[in-house]
């Protein structure tokens, strides 16, 4: 019988979601589901559950539950702390370790947490992009901006030069915000509204550039400045080698990131 953990990927919008044996290797297929982040709690708690109850396989025992998840979140104790950032709001303060582990019938110890883009960063470092660069910054444009930096292979230590409390950019001071509010999903719904008359996500957006829109292909070149603008001071700061974008919205990076590239 083998050991097998199951893997959520948690992002705001969707949950990517796959069971691995012990060695790393996929079990079964990779499932998606709906988010669902702005439910009731009790909703939410039911959904992630059976998302995970979904990818349980039948006659191998489960060695314990992983999920990426966004900060704030108190990762070693299990405790969300989102709050305010457009998506698991009714989630704030509550021992997901301990409502997880008891629906599911297993020690709480068995149910761990990590950042999402963290967690991208340390796929990106050992089997991608960033393999084998001294210094690397990853960026997740999704419902919020996550961010991770790497130092030869492994996540940048508190106290590196040039890397933020946890590694987070989201909150820093960006126009008449804050980064989180402008280089994601919601940011991009507003400067389609502003610029375009409809708010438009990404997909959506990249649909309407497909079509020959100038006007939706010169507002994604804005978003690109945007970003750019966002990152030159951490880009300074810190000095990557490589830079990692992850997110749905990469799916249109060729869209948006020329500014970044140049």
């Amino acid at each position: 019988m083998k050991e097998i953990y199951l893997c959520l990927d948690v992002g705001g919008t969707q949950i990517k979601a796959g069971a691995i044996d012990e060695e790393g290797n996929p079990v079964g297929e990779l499932l998606y589901f709906p988010a669902r982040a702005k439910e009731e709690r009790e909703k939410l708690l039911h959904h992630f559950v059976s998302v995970l109850e979904e990818i349980r396989i039948p006659g191998d025992k489960t060695a314990g539950v992983r999920l990426a998840f966004p900060g704030p979140f108190d990762y070693e104790r299990g405790i969300c702390l989102m709050q305010g950032l457009d998506k698991y709001d009714r989630f704030y303060k509550v021992n997901l370790r301990q409502e997880f582990a008891e629906r599911l019938g297993m020690a709480p110890e068995r149910v761990r947490f990590a950042n999402d883009a963290s967690a991208y960063a340390l796929g990106e470092m050992g089997f991608g992009q960033a393999k084998g660069a001294a210094r690397a910054l990853f960026i997740c444009i999704g419902t919020g901006c996550g961010s991770a930096f790497g130092v030869n292979g492994v996540l940048a230590q508190p106290g590196t030069p040039g890397v933020p409390d946890n590694g987070y950019i989201y909150d820093r001071p960006f126009l008449d915000g804050c980064i989180d509010d402008h280089i994601s999903r919601r940011g991009l719904l507003a400067l389609t509204q502003k610029q375009l008359g409809t708010a438009m996500d990404g997909k959506a957006l990249a649909e309407r550039v497909h079509m020959g829109d100038r006007m939706a292909k010169a507002c994604f070149l804005v978003f690109g400045c945007q970003v750019r603008d966002a990152l030159v001071p951490i880009l300074e700061g810190f000095q990557p080698e490589v830079l990692c974008f992850g997110g749905q919205i990469t799916r249109s990076g060729h869209l948006f990131l020329p500014p970044v590239e140049e």
